[in-house]
């Protein structure tokens, strides 16, 4: 990544490092599975407060392109195949974030959306916001 410090004053610093971040995994400089540079080591490079750096860092999970693996570190995340949910007529769909219950049921990822889809024979079913398409019937 390129360690230019040069940022726009009139856009939040944080969002500027997001996409910084986003370019270099989109480019293939961050591949998917490699260890995406610490809090510290962001810091340091950018000349950033901490803060700013995990609300980058944050913004990145929240569009799953990066993982934290507890005590292993932040990963940028593979390509995962795409399910695709079609809805019959009545189903319905919702999205929202999942409690720690639903995490584990779904097997969610921390930061994960859940979207649900309420079957209109009452059957329920969980997937991960980032890896589904849900198409009408």
């Amino acid at each position: 990544m390129s360690s230019d410090r040069d940022f726009d004053p009139d856009v939040a610093t944080w969002k500027q490092l997001a996409d910084r971040l986003r370019q270099a995994i989109r480019s293939g400089e961050l591949a998917p599975g490699q260890r995406v540079p610490s809090e510290l080591g962001l810091t340091q490079e950018y000349g950033l407060s901490r803060l700013t750096v995990r609300r980058a860092l944050q913004e990145l999970r929240s569009e799953g392109l990066i993982v934290v693996v507890q005590s292993r570190g932040t990963f940028v995340m593979g390509e995962q195949e795409r399910v695709v949910v079609t809805l019959g007529k009545g189903d319905q769909v919702q999205a929202r974030m999942p409690d720690p219950e639903e995490r584990r049921k779904y097997r969610l990822r921390e930061g994960e959306p859940l979207v649900l889809v309420e079957r209109v024979d009452g059957g329920t079913e969980g997937y991960g916001a980032h890896r589904v398409t849900v198409v009408g019937g």
